[in-house]
């Protein structure tokens, strides 16, 4: 198994598609459209992203570079809060020992 610990994330989720792969770089490229304008939305948008990203790393090429990039258009979400939702999801992710690199964008 490649982390410490999964639950309570369930990875019976068939199929994952990313939105884009290049062989030559071991980059995945993973988009989420997501609404986390509340404290409520944001930790369910968390629980989602943790649990693609762990079952598509299982999926994945070994030791991809994953970028994620959240589309929050039109949400008027301000810098410090997408700083804390980015800090928050990486440090869950840090938790289950996911050794991939992660980057993590916005398009505003």
């Amino acid at each position: 198994m490649r982390f410490k610990k999964f639950y309570p994330y369930k990875f019976d989720w068939g199929s994952i598609t990313a939105e884009g792969y290049s062989a030559e770089m071991n980059e995945i490229t993973l988009i989420f459209n997501c609404d986390f304008r509340n404290e409520h939305n944001a930790s369910n948008v968390i629980q989602y992203v943790i649990g693609r990203l762990c079952y598509g790393i299982m999926n994945f090429p070994a030791n991809s570079v994953i970028n994620m990039t959240f589309d929050i258009r039109g949400q008027e979400i301000i810098v410090s809060k997408s700083k804390k939702f980015k800090e928050n999801l990486l440090e869950k992710i840090n938790n289950l020992g996911i050794t991939n690199t992660i980057n993590i964008d916005f398009f505003r």
